[in-house]
Protein backbone atom coordinates (compact mmCIF):
# COMPACT_ATOMS: atom_id res chain seq x y z
CA UNK A 1 0.00 0.00 0.00
CA UNK A 2 1.42 3.17 -0.80
CA UNK A 3 0.64 6.43 1.19
CA UNK A 4 1.32 9.84 0.63
CA UNK A 5 2.02 12.10 4.29
CA UNK A 6 1.63 15.78 3.04
CA UNK A 7 2.93 18.69 4.94
CA UNK A 8 3.33 22.60 3.50
CA UNK A 9 6.86 21.94 2.69
CA UNK A 10 7.33 18.02 3.07
CA UNK A 11 10.16 19.23 5.90
CA UNK A 12 8.05 17.55 8.97
CA UNK A 13 5.84 14.96 7.43
CA UNK A 14 10.16 13.84 6.35
CA UNK A 15 10.59 13.24 9.53
CA UNK A 16 7.15 11.55 10.38
CA UNK A 17 7.64 9.19 7.24
CA UNK A 18 11.02 7.41 9.02
CA UNK A 19 9.64 6.74 11.85
CA UNK A 20 5.94 5.20 10.44
CA UNK A 21 8.43 3.38 8.10
CA UNK A 22 10.20 1.76 11.50
CA UNK A 23 6.95 0.82 13.09
CA UNK A 24 5.29 -0.59 9.68
CA UNK A 25 8.44 -2.42 9.05
CA UNK A 26 8.35 -3.71 12.96
CA UNK A 27 4.27 -4.77 12.64
CA UNK A 28 5.21 -6.83 9.08
CA UNK A 29 2.74 -4.18 7.20
CA UNK A 30 4.17 -3.79 3.66
CA UNK A 31 3.28 0.19 3.97
CA UNK A 32 5.17 2.37 1.72
CA UNK A 33 5.61 5.70 2.96
CA UNK A 34 6.64 9.25 0.72
CA UNK A 35 6.92 12.55 2.23
CA UNK A 36 5.71 15.33 -0.18
CA UNK A 37 4.77 19.34 -0.05
CA UNK A 38 1.11 20.31 -0.76
CA UNK A 39 2.26 22.21 -3.57
CA UNK A 40 3.70 18.23 -5.18
CA UNK A 41 0.93 16.48 -4.50
CA UNK A 42 -0.57 15.70 -7.59
CA UNK A 43 2.79 14.68 -9.22
CA UNK A 44 2.33 11.47 -6.98
CA UNK A 45 -1.31 11.41 -6.10
CA UNK A 46 -2.50 8.93 -8.40
CA UNK A 47 -0.24 6.02 -7.33
CA UNK A 48 -0.96 6.96 -3.85
CA UNK A 49 -3.82 4.30 -2.23
CA UNK A 50 -4.19 6.66 0.98
CA UNK A 51 -3.49 10.35 1.70
CA UNK A 52 -2.21 11.38 4.94
CA UNK A 53 -2.21 15.10 5.86
CA UNK A 54 -0.56 16.83 8.83
CA UNK A 55 -2.65 19.14 10.91
CA UNK A 56 -1.06 22.61 10.16
CA UNK A 57 -1.99 21.51 6.44
CA UNK A 58 -5.49 20.69 7.00
CA UNK A 59 -7.26 23.23 5.44
CA UNK A 60 -5.52 21.81 1.91
CA UNK A 61 -7.88 18.33 2.65
CA UNK A 62 -10.59 19.58 1.31
CA UNK A 63 -9.11 20.47 -1.84
CA UNK A 64 -7.10 17.32 -2.42
CA UNK A 65 -10.45 15.51 -1.96
CA UNK A 66 -11.38 17.18 -5.37
CA UNK A 67 -8.43 16.58 -7.07
CA UNK A 68 -9.02 13.89 -9.91
CA UNK A 69 -6.68 11.67 -9.14
CA UNK A 70 -8.20 11.26 -5.26
CA UNK A 71 -11.63 10.30 -6.15
CA UNK A 72 -12.50 7.57 -4.11
CA UNK A 73 -9.10 7.79 -2.09
CA UNK A 74 -9.43 7.98 2.00
CA UNK A 75 -7.48 11.56 2.66
CA UNK A 76 -7.37 11.61 6.55
CA UNK A 77 -6.45 14.84 8.49
CA UNK A 78 -3.72 13.74 11.79
CA UNK A 79 -5.07 15.00 14.88
CA UNK A 80 -2.41 17.43 16.63
CA UNK A 81 -1.15 14.77 19.04
CA UNK A 82 -0.76 11.90 16.39
CA UNK A 83 1.53 14.12 14.92
CA UNK A 84 3.36 15.72 17.44
CA UNK A 85 3.95 12.97 19.42
CA UNK A 86 4.67 10.83 16.19
CA UNK A 87 1.98 8.50 17.41
CA UNK A 88 2.93 5.71 14.85
CA UNK A 89 0.42 3.04 16.44
CA UNK A 90 -2.22 5.76 16.06
CA UNK A 91 -1.65 6.93 12.88
CA UNK A 92 -1.13 3.03 11.21
CA UNK A 93 -4.54 1.95 12.91
CA UNK A 94 -6.35 4.77 10.97
CA UNK A 95 -4.30 3.50 8.03
CA UNK A 96 -5.12 0.12 9.14
CA UNK A 97 -9.35 1.08 9.04
CA UNK A 98 -8.88 4.18 6.71
CA UNK A 99 -10.44 5.77 9.30
CA UNK A 100 -12.14 8.51 7.51
CA UNK A 101 -13.60 10.18 11.18
CA UNK A 102 -9.92 11.16 11.02
CA UNK A 103 -10.41 13.67 8.76
CA UNK A 104 -12.10 16.00 11.40
CA UNK A 105 -9.90 18.34 13.18
CA UNK A 106 -9.07 17.48 16.89
CA UNK A 107 -11.86 16.80 19.33
CA UNK A 108 -14.02 20.28 19.63
CA UNK A 109 -12.81 22.86 22.94
CA UNK A 110 -14.46 25.80 23.58
CA UNK A 111 -11.24 27.66 23.40
CA UNK A 112 -12.58 30.72 21.47
CA UNK A 113 -9.61 30.75 19.16
CA UNK A 114 -10.42 27.74 18.54
CA UNK A 115 -13.64 28.23 17.88
CA UNK A 116 -13.90 31.51 15.92
CA UNK A 117 -10.21 32.39 14.37
CA UNK A 118 -10.22 28.63 13.15
CA UNK A 119 -12.54 28.34 10.56
CA UNK A 120 -11.75 32.21 9.24
CA UNK A 121 -7.60 30.66 8.93
CA UNK A 122 -8.73 27.40 7.13
CA UNK A 123 -11.10 29.62 4.68
CA UNK A 124 -8.23 32.16 4.00
CA UNK A 125 -5.55 29.14 3.47
CA UNK A 126 -8.16 26.96 1.18
CA UNK A 127 -8.73 30.14 -1.08
CA UNK A 128 -7.78 28.88 -4.63
CA UNK A 129 -5.78 32.31 -5.65
CA UNK A 130 -3.92 32.29 -2.36
CA UNK A 131 -2.90 28.74 -3.12
CA UNK A 132 -1.81 29.17 -6.50
CA UNK A 133 0.35 32.43 -5.78
CA UNK A 134 1.85 30.59 -2.60
CA UNK A 135 2.79 27.54 -5.14
CA UNK A 136 4.25 29.76 -7.85
CA UNK A 137 6.32 31.15 -5.22
CA UNK A 138 7.70 28.06 -4.08
CA UNK A 139 7.83 27.48 -7.47
CA UNK A 140 10.49 30.49 -8.51
CA UNK A 141 12.21 30.26 -5.38
CA UNK A 142 14.87 27.34 -6.18
CA UNK A 143 15.81 29.69 -9.39
CA UNK A 144 15.78 33.06 -6.70
CA UNK A 145 18.31 31.00 -4.46
CA UNK A 146 20.73 29.87 -7.17
CA UNK A 147 20.62 33.85 -8.24
CA UNK A 148 21.07 34.73 -4.55
CA UNK A 149 23.93 32.74 -4.61
CA UNK A 150 26.02 34.09 -7.23
CA UNK A 151 25.29 37.13 -5.95
CA UNK A 152 26.91 35.52 -2.71
CA UNK A 153 30.10 34.49 -4.76
CA UNK A 154 31.00 36.97 -6.84
CA UNK A 155 31.35 39.08 -3.33
CA UNK A 156 33.33 36.44 -0.75
CA UNK A 157 33.50 38.54 2.37
CA UNK A 158 37.79 37.74 2.64
CA UNK A 159 39.80 39.70 0.35
CA UNK A 160 42.33 37.17 -1.09
CA UNK A 161 39.63 34.83 -2.42
CA UNK A 162 37.22 38.34 -3.30
CA UNK A 163 40.69 38.60 -5.95
CA UNK A 164 40.99 35.47 -6.97
CA UNK A 165 37.33 35.00 -7.77
CA UNK A 166 37.12 38.93 -9.34
CA UNK A 167 37.42 37.51 -12.96
CA UNK A 168 34.53 34.80 -12.86
CA UNK A 169 32.42 38.05 -12.02
CA UNK A 170 30.59 38.37 -14.90
CA UNK A 171 30.11 34.84 -15.08
CA UNK A 172 28.13 34.77 -11.99
CA UNK A 173 26.20 38.30 -13.07
CA UNK A 174 25.37 36.17 -16.41
CA UNK A 175 23.67 33.76 -13.73
CA UNK A 176 22.15 36.15 -12.06
CA UNK A 177 20.45 38.38 -14.85
CA UNK A 178 19.03 34.97 -16.19
CA UNK A 179 17.12 33.75 -12.30
CA UNK A 180 16.78 36.57 -10.26
CA UNK A 181 16.47 39.01 -13.64
CA UNK A 182 13.58 37.32 -15.64
CA UNK A 183 12.01 36.89 -11.86
CA UNK A 184 8.36 38.26 -13.21
CA UNK A 185 8.75 36.47 -16.40
CA UNK A 186 9.19 33.19 -14.42
CA UNK A 187 6.43 34.22 -12.06
CA UNK A 188 3.81 35.24 -15.11
CA UNK A 189 4.48 31.11 -16.04
CA UNK A 190 4.40 29.20 -12.66
CA UNK A 191 1.15 31.27 -11.75
CA UNK A 192 -0.08 29.87 -15.33
CA UNK A 193 0.79 26.56 -14.40
CA UNK A 194 -0.63 25.96 -11.12
CA UNK A 195 -3.42 28.25 -11.67
CA UNK A 196 -4.13 25.77 -15.07
CA UNK A 197 -3.85 22.85 -12.58
CA UNK A 198 -6.44 24.36 -10.09
CA UNK A 199 -9.03 25.20 -12.60
CA UNK A 200 -8.35 22.37 -14.92
CA UNK A 201 -7.52 24.63 -18.04
CA UNK A 202 -4.51 23.48 -20.37
CA UNK A 203 -1.24 23.99 -18.89
CA UNK A 204 0.78 24.85 -21.85
CA UNK A 205 -2.05 27.24 -23.27
CA UNK A 206 -2.10 29.09 -20.11
CA UNK A 207 1.58 29.84 -19.62
CA UNK A 208 2.57 30.46 -23.22
CA UNK A 209 -0.74 33.21 -23.29
CA UNK A 210 0.26 34.36 -19.76
CA UNK A 211 3.80 34.68 -20.96
CA UNK A 212 3.09 36.97 -24.30
CA UNK A 213 0.76 38.88 -22.54
CA UNK A 214 3.62 39.91 -19.85
CA UNK A 215 5.66 40.35 -22.35
CA UNK A 216 3.65 42.30 -24.04
CA UNK A 217 2.57 44.86 -20.95
CA UNK A 218 6.42 45.38 -20.27
CA UNK A 219 6.67 47.56 -23.38
CA UNK A 220 6.86 51.48 -23.00
CA UNK A 221 7.51 54.38 -24.80
CA UNK A 222 11.06 56.00 -25.64
CA UNK A 223 12.11 58.81 -28.00
CA UNK A 224 8.80 58.01 -29.43
CA UNK A 225 9.26 54.13 -29.84
CA UNK A 226 8.00 51.44 -28.02
CA UNK A 227 11.03 49.06 -26.51
CA UNK A 228 10.83 46.87 -24.28
CA UNK A 229 11.03 47.44 -20.42
CA UNK A 230 13.88 44.64 -19.78
CA UNK A 231 14.16 45.50 -15.77
CA UNK A 232 9.92 44.88 -15.86
CA UNK A 233 11.01 41.03 -17.18
CA UNK A 234 12.22 40.73 -13.35
CA UNK A 235 12.13 42.83 -10.34
CA UNK A 236 9.82 46.02 -11.08
CA UNK A 237 7.33 43.44 -13.03
CA UNK A 238 7.07 40.70 -10.42
CA UNK A 239 3.14 41.42 -9.11
CA UNK A 240 2.19 42.71 -12.95
CA UNK A 241 3.40 38.94 -13.44
CA UNK A 242 0.84 37.73 -10.64
CA UNK A 243 -2.26 40.11 -11.66
CA UNK A 244 -1.61 39.09 -15.26
CA UNK A 245 -1.58 35.03 -14.56
CA UNK A 246 -4.82 35.29 -13.26
CA UNK A 247 -6.34 38.09 -15.85
CA UNK A 248 -4.99 34.95 -18.31
CA UNK A 249 -6.79 32.24 -16.34
CA UNK A 250 -9.82 33.96 -16.42
CA UNK A 251 -10.09 34.74 -19.76
CA UNK A 252 -9.70 31.54 -20.92
CA UNK A 253 -11.90 30.07 -18.34
CA UNK A 254 -14.65 32.32 -19.75
CA UNK A 255 -14.03 31.79 -23.69
CA UNK A 256 -14.17 27.61 -22.51
CA UNK A 257 -17.09 28.62 -20.70
CA UNK A 258 -18.92 30.08 -23.20
CA UNK A 259 -17.80 28.06 -26.28
CA UNK A 260 -16.08 31.09 -27.93
CA UNK A 261 -13.24 29.30 -30.26
CA UNK A 262 -12.89 28.42 -33.70
CA UNK A 263 -13.74 24.56 -34.13
CA UNK A 264 -11.65 22.81 -36.04
CA UNK A 265 -12.88 19.51 -37.78
CA UNK A 266 -13.01 15.79 -36.01
CA UNK A 267 -9.61 13.97 -36.94
CA UNK A 268 -7.35 16.53 -36.23
CA UNK A 269 -4.84 16.24 -33.98
CA UNK A 270 -5.61 17.40 -30.49
CA UNK A 271 -2.58 19.52 -29.54
CA UNK A 272 -3.41 21.47 -33.03
CA UNK A 273 -7.03 21.40 -31.83
CA UNK A 274 -6.47 22.80 -28.46
CA UNK A 275 -4.06 25.33 -30.29
CA UNK A 276 -6.94 26.91 -32.34
CA UNK A 277 -9.30 26.67 -29.08
CA UNK A 278 -6.98 29.21 -27.57
CA UNK A 279 -6.80 31.60 -30.63
CA UNK A 280 -9.68 34.02 -29.76
CA UNK A 281 -8.91 34.03 -26.05
CA UNK A 282 -4.82 34.74 -26.53
CA UNK A 283 -5.99 37.54 -29.44
CA UNK A 284 -8.20 39.38 -27.26
CA UNK A 285 -6.38 39.64 -24.75
CA UNK A 286 -3.10 40.55 -26.45
CA UNK A 287 -4.84 43.33 -28.51
CA UNK A 288 -6.51 44.50 -25.41
CA UNK A 289 -3.38 45.51 -23.40
CA UNK A 290 -1.64 46.82 -26.45
CA UNK A 291 -4.55 48.81 -26.99
CA UNK A 292 -3.97 50.40 -23.51
CA UNK A 293 0.14 50.32 -24.19
CA UNK A 294 0.20 52.07 -27.61
CA UNK A 295 -2.94 54.33 -27.63
CA UNK A 296 -3.77 54.97 -24.07
CA UNK A 297 0.19 54.48 -22.72
CA UNK A 298 -0.73 52.75 -19.57
CA UNK A 299 2.34 51.75 -17.62
CA UNK A 300 0.59 48.55 -15.45
CA UNK A 301 3.96 48.52 -13.15
CA UNK A 302 3.65 52.12 -12.03
CA UNK A 303 -0.50 51.55 -11.42
CA UNK A 304 -0.08 48.82 -9.64
CA UNK A 305 3.08 50.09 -7.76
CA UNK A 306 0.65 52.80 -6.82
CA UNK A 307 -2.46 50.88 -5.59
CA UNK A 308 -0.81 48.27 -3.50
CA UNK A 309 1.63 51.50 -1.84
CA UNK A 310 -0.51 50.98 1.85
CA UNK A 311 0.94 46.83 1.65
CA UNK A 312 4.44 47.79 0.73
CA UNK A 313 4.21 50.34 3.12
CA UNK A 314 2.94 47.65 5.97
CA UNK A 315 5.98 45.18 5.46
CA UNK A 316 8.33 48.35 4.78
CA UNK A 317 8.38 49.52 8.68
CA UNK A 318 9.05 49.05 11.80
CA UNK A 319 5.35 48.16 13.39
CA UNK A 320 4.12 46.48 10.22
CA UNK A 321 7.08 44.13 9.23
CA UNK A 322 6.54 43.12 13.45
CA UNK A 323 2.59 42.80 12.40
CA UNK A 324 3.42 40.33 9.39
CA UNK A 325 5.48 37.58 12.15
CA UNK A 326 2.88 38.24 14.53
CA UNK A 327 0.39 37.04 12.47
CA UNK A 328 2.43 34.39 10.88
CA UNK A 329 3.08 33.14 14.34
CA UNK A 330 -0.66 33.48 15.78
CA UNK A 331 -1.92 31.39 12.48
CA UNK A 332 0.46 28.59 13.52
CA UNK A 333 -0.62 28.53 17.12
CA UNK A 334 -4.09 27.83 15.89
CA UNK A 335 -2.71 24.82 14.08
CA UNK A 336 -2.25 26.12 10.57
CA UNK A 337 0.95 26.96 8.82
CA UNK A 338 1.59 30.23 8.56
CA UNK A 339 2.48 29.75 4.69
CA UNK A 340 -0.86 31.32 4.57
CA UNK A 341 0.20 34.71 5.51
CA UNK A 342 3.85 34.18 4.20
CA UNK A 343 1.70 33.34 0.97
CA UNK A 344 0.69 36.66 0.83
CA UNK A 345 4.06 38.46 1.71
CA UNK A 346 5.97 36.59 -0.22
CA UNK A 347 5.85 38.48 -3.92
CA UNK A 348 6.56 41.96 -2.00
CA UNK A 349 10.08 40.40 0.07
CA UNK A 350 10.94 38.72 -3.01
CA UNK A 351 10.34 42.17 -5.16
CA UNK A 352 12.15 44.22 -2.11
CA UNK A 353 14.74 41.52 -2.41
CA UNK A 354 15.67 41.71 -5.74
CA UNK A 355 15.88 45.25 -5.55
CA UNK A 356 18.77 44.74 -3.24
CA UNK A 357 20.75 42.49 -5.18
CA UNK A 358 20.20 44.86 -8.24
CA UNK A 359 21.31 47.65 -6.42
CA UNK A 360 24.13 45.88 -4.69
CA UNK A 361 25.00 44.36 -8.26
CA UNK A 362 24.84 48.01 -9.55
CA UNK A 363 27.29 49.10 -6.43
CA UNK A 364 24.59 51.68 -5.05
CA UNK A 365 23.11 51.89 -1.77
CA UNK A 366 20.49 48.92 -0.67
CA UNK A 367 17.81 50.18 0.98
CA UNK A 368 15.19 47.29 1.81
CA UNK A 369 15.34 45.40 5.72
CA UNK A 370 12.24 43.30 4.67
CA UNK A 371 13.71 40.06 2.57
CA UNK A 372 13.29 36.81 2.51
CA UNK A 373 16.45 36.10 4.19
CA UNK A 374 16.07 38.75 6.59
CA UNK A 375 12.71 36.02 7.91
CA UNK A 376 14.86 33.24 7.71
CA UNK A 377 16.86 34.89 10.32
CA UNK A 378 14.13 36.27 12.56
CA UNK A 379 12.45 32.95 12.68
CA UNK A 380 15.24 31.63 14.59
CA UNK A 381 13.76 27.39 14.56
CA UNK A 382 10.48 28.09 12.67
CA UNK A 383 7.36 30.58 13.40
CA UNK A 384 7.35 31.92 16.77
CA UNK A 385 11.01 31.73 17.03
CA UNK A 386 11.41 28.46 18.83
CA UNK A 387 14.92 27.46 18.91
CA UNK A 388 15.62 29.18 22.45
CA UNK A 389 12.84 27.06 23.76
CA UNK A 390 14.06 24.14 22.16
CA UNK A 391 17.44 24.42 23.76
CA UNK A 392 15.91 25.26 27.05
CA UNK A 393 14.02 21.81 26.76
CA UNK A 394 17.11 20.14 25.72
CA UNK A 395 19.42 21.90 28.02
CA UNK A 396 17.48 22.82 31.28
CA UNK A 397 14.38 20.59 31.90
CA UNK A 398 13.21 18.82 34.66
CA UNK A 399 10.60 16.76 33.24
CA UNK A 400 11.86 13.96 31.54
CA UNK A 401 8.58 14.87 28.49
CA UNK A 402 10.61 18.03 27.92
CA UNK A 403 14.06 16.86 28.03
CA UNK A 404 13.67 13.87 25.47
CA UNK A 405 11.19 16.74 23.12
CA UNK A 406 13.69 19.36 23.43
CA UNK A 407 16.79 16.50 22.21
CA UNK A 408 14.35 15.27 19.53
CA UNK A 409 13.90 18.71 18.42
CA UNK A 410 17.10 20.23 18.15
CA UNK A 411 18.08 18.93 14.78
CA UNK A 412 15.01 20.61 12.94
CA UNK A 413 14.95 23.13 15.07
CA UNK A 414 18.01 24.67 13.96
CA UNK A 415 16.84 24.42 10.51
CA UNK A 416 13.53 25.42 10.82
CA UNK A 417 11.36 22.73 10.77
CA UNK A 418 9.50 23.35 14.60
CA UNK A 419 5.96 20.95 13.76
CA UNK A 420 7.41 18.40 16.57
CA UNK A 421 7.64 20.96 19.12
CA UNK A 422 4.36 22.89 18.20
CA UNK A 423 1.88 19.90 18.47
CA UNK A 424 4.29 17.69 21.12
CA UNK A 425 4.36 20.73 23.76
CA UNK A 426 1.77 21.43 22.34
CA UNK A 427 2.78 25.29 21.76
CA UNK A 428 -1.09 25.14 19.57
CA UNK A 429 -4.12 26.06 21.17
CA UNK A 430 -2.03 26.02 24.45
CA UNK A 431 -2.66 29.52 26.62
CA UNK A 432 0.57 29.20 28.22
CA UNK A 433 2.87 29.32 25.41
CA UNK A 434 0.23 32.18 23.53
CA UNK A 435 2.31 35.36 24.80
CA UNK A 436 5.47 34.41 24.19
CA UNK A 437 4.81 32.21 20.82
CA UNK A 438 3.30 35.63 19.34
CA UNK A 439 5.30 38.35 20.89
CA UNK A 440 8.77 36.81 20.54
CA UNK A 441 8.77 36.55 16.89
CA UNK A 442 7.23 40.43 16.41
CA UNK A 443 10.01 41.79 18.99
CA UNK A 444 12.69 40.19 17.11
CA UNK A 445 11.06 41.79 13.61
CA UNK A 446 10.47 44.92 15.18
CA UNK A 447 13.99 45.07 16.44
CA UNK A 448 16.01 43.55 13.66
CA UNK A 449 14.09 46.22 11.19
CA UNK A 450 15.10 49.24 13.48
CA UNK A 451 18.99 48.12 13.52
CA UNK A 452 19.09 48.03 10.44
CA UNK A 453 17.32 51.07 8.82
CA UNK A 454 19.54 52.66 11.62
CA UNK A 455 22.64 51.42 10.01
CA UNK A 456 23.70 49.97 13.73
CA UNK A 457 23.02 46.22 11.61
CA UNK A 458 23.94 45.60 8.15
CA UNK A 459 20.82 45.87 5.50
CA UNK A 460 20.61 42.19 3.60
CA UNK A 461 22.09 41.96 0.05
CA UNK A 462 21.76 38.91 -0.59
CA UNK A 463 17.89 38.05 -0.43
CA UNK A 464 17.20 34.65 -1.13
CA UNK A 465 18.62 31.99 1.06
CA UNK A 466 16.73 28.21 1.82
CA UNK A 467 14.31 28.69 4.43
CA UNK A 468 16.29 25.99 6.13
CA UNK A 469 19.94 27.72 6.99
CA UNK A 470 20.44 28.10 10.49
CA UNK A 471 20.13 31.71 11.79
CA UNK A 472 23.12 32.07 13.07
CA UNK A 473 24.90 31.85 9.57
CA UNK A 474 21.96 33.48 7.88
CA UNK A 475 23.20 36.91 8.98
CA UNK A 476 26.41 36.00 7.86
CA UNK A 477 25.41 35.03 4.48
CA UNK A 478 22.57 37.72 3.57
CA UNK A 479 25.00 40.70 4.39
CA UNK A 480 28.27 38.88 2.70
CA UNK A 481 30.29 38.58 6.18
CA UNK A 482 29.38 41.70 7.75
CA UNK A 483 30.20 41.07 11.76
CA UNK A 484 27.40 43.29 12.65
CA UNK A 485 24.42 41.59 11.65
CA UNK A 486 26.03 38.13 11.98
CA UNK A 487 26.27 38.90 16.09
CA UNK A 488 22.78 39.93 16.08
CA UNK A 489 21.87 36.59 14.23
CA UNK A 490 23.12 34.83 17.87
CA UNK A 491 21.23 37.60 19.87
CA UNK A 492 18.58 36.19 18.47
CA UNK A 493 18.85 33.18 19.71
CA UNK A 494 19.44 34.15 23.27
CA UNK A 495 16.44 37.01 23.10
CA UNK A 496 14.46 34.04 22.08
CA UNK A 497 15.47 31.96 25.05
CA UNK A 498 14.91 34.71 27.88
CA UNK A 499 11.38 35.52 26.55
CA UNK A 500 10.62 32.06 26.85
CA UNK A 501 12.34 31.10 29.88
CA UNK A 502 9.57 32.34 32.57
CA UNK A 503 6.91 30.34 30.38
CA UNK A 504 9.22 27.62 29.86
CA UNK A 505 9.75 26.97 33.62
CA UNK A 506 6.23 27.09 34.58
CA UNK A 507 5.03 24.04 31.79
CA UNK A 508 8.37 22.05 33.12
CA UNK A 509 7.34 22.33 36.43
CA UNK A 510 3.53 21.15 35.74
CA UNK A 511 4.98 18.48 34.00
CA UNK A 512 7.87 17.08 36.20
CA UNK A 513 5.30 17.11 38.98
CA UNK A 514 2.78 15.54 36.87
CA UNK A 515 5.61 12.32 36.48
CA UNK A 516 6.75 12.09 40.03
CA UNK A 517 3.02 11.86 41.17
CA UNK A 518 3.24 8.86 38.51
CA UNK A 519 6.41 7.39 40.40
CA UNK A 520 4.58 7.49 43.42
CA UNK A 521 1.37 5.98 43.00
CA UNK A 522 2.65 2.52 42.33
CA UNK A 523 4.62 2.79 45.55
CA UNK A 524 1.53 3.87 47.73
CA UNK A 525 -0.84 0.96 45.84
CA UNK A 526 2.27 -1.32 47.08
CA UNK A 527 2.20 0.17 50.53
CA UNK A 528 -1.30 -0.32 50.59
CA UNK A 529 -1.11 -3.82 49.27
Amino acid sequence: MKILVCCSTGMSSSIAVKTLREAAKTKGLDYRFLAVCIGQIEMYLSEADIVLVAPQSSMEAERIKTLEAASGKPVITLTRDEYGNNDTREILKKINSADIKGERMEHATTNILEKHLMPFVVKVGSNRALTIIRNAMCACMALLIIGSTSILLSNIPYLPVANFMAPAAPFFNTIFNATTGIMGLLTAASIAYYGALEYKQDIFVSIATSVSLFIVSQYHLVDGEYVLNVDGLGTSGLISAILIGFITLKTLAFFKQKKIAIKMPDGVPEAVSESFTSLLPALFLLAVFSLLIVVFHFNINEMIAHVLTPITWVLNSAPGYAAYHMLCALVFFCGINSQVVIGVAMPFLMQNGALNERAFQAGEQVIFAATNATDAMIWAGGTGATLGLVLLMALTAKSEYFKKLGRMSVGPGIFNINEPLIFGTPICFNPLFMAPFILTPGLIAGATYFLMQHGIIDLPHVANLPWTTPTFIVGFLMTGGSLSTTLWSFAIMFISMLIYYPFFRIADRQFYQQEQQTLVQPEQNRDIA
